[in-house]
């Protein structure tokens, strides 16, 4: 009679029922970055190999049903302190058409969401930023209108 292996969706293994003594291989494919990992096997902690991106647990199966589990710790952390390299601008326009500040933390940005806090660019600054936009694309525009005119009529 085997016995269960027990785990959750998280972990594969060839087979749920094993005898007593059998050599037993789980894998854990879900890795994710800036995660810590610890594994256990019936409480006890395991040691697994790290094998073509994926954790690999091999033991020998007991006399009774085992189970597999594991407990993660996500060590991404926030940093106050960096990217202060940039100016403060107290009055907060944008540094240049794309970047703004960031009222939560004053981080200088570019994108839609701030990259130290991850708060969404303002609605004014997203504004603001469209109607440049919109006025540099007619200066161009313009520009180029006069220069197809000039290119036309001259002799």
């Amino acid at each position: 009679m085997g016995f269960k292996l027990i785990h959750d969706s998280h972990f594969t293994s060839e087979r749920t029922e094993y005898e007593p003594g059998e050599p037993v291989e789980v894998v854990f494919p879900w890795i994710a970055t800036d995660t810590d990992y610890q594994f256990y096997i019936d409480g006890a902690f395991a040691m697994p190999e790290y094998m073509d991106g994926r954790y690999v647990i091999r033991f020998l199966m007991p006399a009774h049903d085992t189970e597999v589990s594991y407990s993660s710790r996500n060590t991404m952390f926030y940093d106050p302190s960096a990217r202060h390299d940039r100016p403060s601008w107290s009055d907060g326009s944008p540094l240049s058409e794309n970047e703004w500040k960031c009222n939560e933390c004053g981080q200088v940005n570019s994108g839609k969401f701030c990259s130290t806090c991850g708060s969404p660019r303002p609605k004014q600054e997203r504004a603001r930023s469209m109607e440049d936009r919109r006025r540099l694309s007619g200066q161009r525009r313009s520009r180029s209108a006069e220069r197809t005119l000039s290119t036309r009529f001259s002799c």
